[in-house]
C-alpha cells in the first residue's frame, strides 16, 4: 500500500498533510511499516490518539525496530519537536524508549514491545511488583531532579508499558519543565493497583524533594509488597 496514501487515510488533515508528512518521513531516512494491534481507517497501526497515531517503523538503511509517531492533520498541537526534546532530556536519566529522531510531525523512538502495566499486574508475582514498583518510582524521581514533569502519570494504564518485566513511561507529550511531581504522581496511578499511598511521606517529599524523603515513600510502597 501506498505510503501516501496510508497517511492520508490515516491522519487526517487532507493530501497536503500527508505528503508534509512523506517529505518528513524521506528527510529521516524512515520507512513506515505494516503491523499493529489497532484497525484504524482499514490500516493496522500500533495506537491512536487525540494528537497523533502511532506505526511500525525502521530506518531506510538497517532492521531496528521503531515506533513513528506521526502529528494528526487535526491536531491542536502545532509540532511534535517539544515533545522530542522532552523524550532526549528523559533518555539522559534513563527514562522513557529511546529517542532516535524527530521533526515537526514524525517523532521516532524504538519499539517497546510491552504490554499496559495495568495487564502485566495482573499475572505478575509479588518479587516482580516490588521490582517495578521500586524500578517505576525511581525513573519518577530521577525526572524530578531535572525538572522534567510528565503530568500524566496519575494514569499509568495509558502512559506506561512494561517490557520484559521493567517499566517503560511513555508519551511525553504533555510534559512540561519546571516543579514536577512525578513522583506523586505515580503514587496515585499506583492505588488504581491496589497499594495505599504513603500521605505522609508524599507530603513530606511534596514540601522537600530530595533522596531521603524519597527512600521514604518508596519504603512506604514496598511494605505492602
Amino acid at each position: 500500500m501506498d505510503t501516501v496514501y496510508i497517511l492520508a487515510s490515516t491522519l487526517g488533515g487532507g493530501l497536503t498533510h500527508a505528503v508534509e508528512v512523506h517529505r518528513q518521513l524521506r528527510e529521516l531516512e524512515l520507512e513506515l511499516l505494516p503491523g499493529g494491534a489497532l484497525l484504524h481507517n482499514g490500516v493496522y497501526v500500533v495506537g491512536k490518539g487525540t494528537n497523533s497515531v502511532v506505526f511500525r517503523c525502521k530506518p531506510r538503511v538497517g532492521n531496528l525496530q521503531l515506533a513513528c509517531k506521526i502529528r494528526r492533520g487535526d491536531s491542536t498541537r502545532p509540532s511534535l519537536a517539544l515533545e522530542g526534546q522532552y523524550l532526549h532530556l528523559a533518555n539522559t536519566v534513563g527514562v522513557g524508549p529511546r529517542l532516535y529522531t524527530y521533526s515537526k510531525d514524525v517523532l521516532a523512538y524504538r519499539f517497546i514491545n510491552g504490554v499496559d502495566i495495568a495487564t502485566w499486574w495482573k499475572s505478575a508475582t509479588p518479587e516482580k511488583r516490588r521490582s517495578l514498583v521500586q524500578d517505576l518510582l525511581t525513573q519518577a524521581f530521577l525526572l524530578d531532579e531535572i525538572g522534567l514533569s510528565h503530568n500524566e502519570l496519575a494514569r499509568l494504564r495509558d502512559h506506561v508499558l512494561v517490557e520484559e518485566d521493567k517499566p517503560i513511561i511513555m508519551d511525553f507529550e504533555s510534559a512540561s519543565l519546571g516543579k514536577s511531581h512525578n513522583v506523586t504522581q505515580v503514587a496515585n496511578g499506583l492505588s488504581h493497583l491496589g497499594l495505599k499511598p504513603p500521605l505522609e511521606a508524599l507530603r513530606r517529599y511534596k514540601a522537600a524533594p530530595c533522596k531521603d524523603s524519597f527512600t521514604e515513600v518508596l519504603l512506604g510502597f514496598l511494605s505492602q509488597l
